[in-house]
């Protein structure tokens, strides 16, 4: 038996999204400040136009089933492609809002113990009118392939590819049904309450098996349903990337903006200076690295007419530790690195004083800032003993990766701070600056030792950070812990529809992470800064849609 639920009901009832389970709003700091007069709802919408926006780099890879959510990619993907569900925006909505609405799907159903999700398609969705697509309908065999795909299940099975980035996403599938053309079933072997998370994401997209079918990947080649596409003539890499709006996407009347580019300049001081001559229309997007207290000071005195949206990030800096490299496989070292680790120090040079301790696993509100004081401590002298106990009297030397200047100037002082912290615990720490593709591959093949990521790409459910990073099965597993009872309770959350209990069991896993593990490590939930000039209207970002340009088929521009 199947119940109909509306977006907002499905969301309490079963408690299937981040903001059910774990609601930002109930206590703590507000997440995002009101949209100003400049952004407000209202007026007519203009068309045409164009937008430039600022990446630190080049796009390097299109198929995210092997690169995962690294920027711009992500972006890339979410002007061309689609979900069947996606998340509000815009102004008037709070940025940690993550009320769902409809996509690709128009509606939905979830069955009450949450092992079947029922889609229903719009009708006269195309792909893009260009090679090898052909501008075709998109139709439930579209969602099914897609999900085979991302999952590494049914007919994609036999095809032998490497593990998905995204597998984790369907997680005791069972099987996908396609009764006819606008309608998907999606069974689950036991309970799974984030999917509908999931089938909002960003990253979870419905693409054309063609170019799986002509190219064995998706890697080099987008041509999806979304707001735009990407212009290849114009696109000139090192320098710009061009996406074109497209004539037959399915929302009528959108996208407003005829043309976003992609602007790429690697440092921060020259795409300051590129916003401040209105090269760029807008700064401190997810496709270029936020902007932090320090340089939001800049931006702000030497921009006095832009718009300012300042916004808590509940997507937390994370020291990621290879427990396949020794020493880091001793739990002594571990403690040792989480005693030196002074998170006050990070608030106040890096945010002005105004921020949150955080930690590895949780959300903002899965334990009080109280709670993480007392089990987080700072102990450099311990972290000392610690080491010795371990064989390292003298010390430990330890060689980190990091992606030049991909993350910005901030970045590059958090890893100073970082690396100072560290020695006075004993441990020294020998930054080597790489370009992002390859710190990034080093992650995800598990060669690196430690590694910073200054705000993980989490998903709208507490999930996505629990079982993407920590379960064994994991692909994302990227430090290789493989503790049983960590999965058991991180399996048992994720079965579990009543919101008070699951979030016990998230507490339970979080606090084995932190307090009993030390793997891996949240340093602090930063806040953020976003610029734009006032001619950009009806803009707002949103946590659910943040890596992506999502907002701005929304918006539009009057010079």
């Amino acid at each position: 038996m199947v119940r109909r639920l509306t977006r907002r009901t499905a969301l309490g009832a079963i408690a299937m999204s981040g903001s059910a389970v774990l609601p930002f709003a109930c206590g703590g700091s507000k997440l995002g400040t009101k949209p100003s007069a400049a952004t407000a709802p209202g007026g007519s919408p203009q068309r045409g136009g164009q937008i430039n926006l600022r990446a630190s780099t080049d796009p390097f890879d299109w198929d995210l089933s092997y690169v995962g959510k690294s920027a711009p990619n992500g972006g890339g993907m979410a002007l061309a492609y689609n979900s069947l569900l996606g998340y509000k925006f815009g102004p008037g909505v709070d940025f940690a809002d993550l009320t769902l609405k409809p996509a690709l799907a128009e509606g939905w159903e979830v069955s009450p113990d949450a092992t079947q999700f029922t889609f229903h398609l719009r009708r006269d969705v195309k792909f893009s009118n260009r090679a090898p697509v052909g501008g075709r309908e998109l139709t439930s065999a579209d969602v099914k392939w897609s999900y085979e795909y991302w999952s590494r299940t049914g007919a994609i099975a036999a095809k032998d590819l490497p593990k998905s980035q995204f597998d984790w996403f369907f997680e005791g599938l069972d099987a996908i049904e396609t009764p006819d053309a606008y309608t998907v079933i999606t069974r689950f072997r036991n309970p799974f309450v984030p999917f509908l998370s999931y089938a909002a994401a960003d990253f979870n997209p419905i693409v054309p098996h063609e170019l799986f079918d002509q190219y064995g990947s998706l890697k080099d080649h987008i041509a999806g349903s979304g707001a735009y596409q990407l212009d290849s003539e114009n696109t000139q890499k090192g320098s710009r990337w061009v996406w074109k709006k497209n004539p037959d996407y399915w929302e009528s009347g959108k996208p407003y903006i005829d043309e976003i580019r992609w602007l790429v300049i690697e440092d921060d001081a020259a795409a300051a200076a590129a916003f401040r001559s209105k090269q760029l229309d807008m700064l401190g997007s997810g496709l270029s690295g936020r902007i932090g207290f320090t340089q939001a000071q800049q931006v702000r005195r030497d921009n006095p007419t832009a718009v300012e949206y300042s916004f808590s990030y509940p997507e937390l800096t994370h020291v990621w530790i290879n427990t396949r490299h020794k020493p880091l496989d001793d739990l002594r070292v571990r403690q040792a690195i989480s005693l030196s680790i002074d998170r006050d120090e990070f608030v106040k040079n890096l945010l002005g004083g105004q921020g949150d301790w955080a930690l590895a696993g949780a959300f903002p509100d899965t334990f009080s800032q109280t709670e993480i004081r007392q089990m987080m401590r700072h102990d450099p002298g311990q972290a000392r003993q610690l080491l010795a106990a371990a064989g390292y009297p003298s010390g430990l030397d330890i060689e980190m990766t990091y992606p030049g200047k991909a993350y910005g100037d901030d970045f590059i002082t958090l890893l100073q701070l970082f690396q100072s912290q560290l020695k006075q615990g004993g441990i020294n720490i020998t930054l080597k600056s790489v370009d992002k593709d390859t710190e990034s591959s080093g992650r995800k093949q598990g060669t690196y030792t430690i590694s910073i990521t200054p705000g993980l790409s989490l998903e709208g459910d507490i999930d996505s950070y629990l079982f993407q990073f920590f379960h064994p099965s994991s692909k994302a597993n990227y430090g290789g812990l493989n503790e049983p009872k960590l999965a058991a309770l991180i399996e048992a959350q994720r079965q579990e529809p009543d919101a008070a209990k699951r979030k016990d069991l998230v507490r339970q896993a979080v606090r084995y992470i932190n307090a009993d593990l030390a793997y891996n490590f949240g340093l602090f939930y930063p806040r953020y800064h976003q610029f734009w000039y006032p001619h950009v209207k009806n803009f707002a970002p949103n946590w659910g849609v943040s890596i992506s340009n999502s907002p701005l088929t929304e918006a539009w521009v009057e010079r």
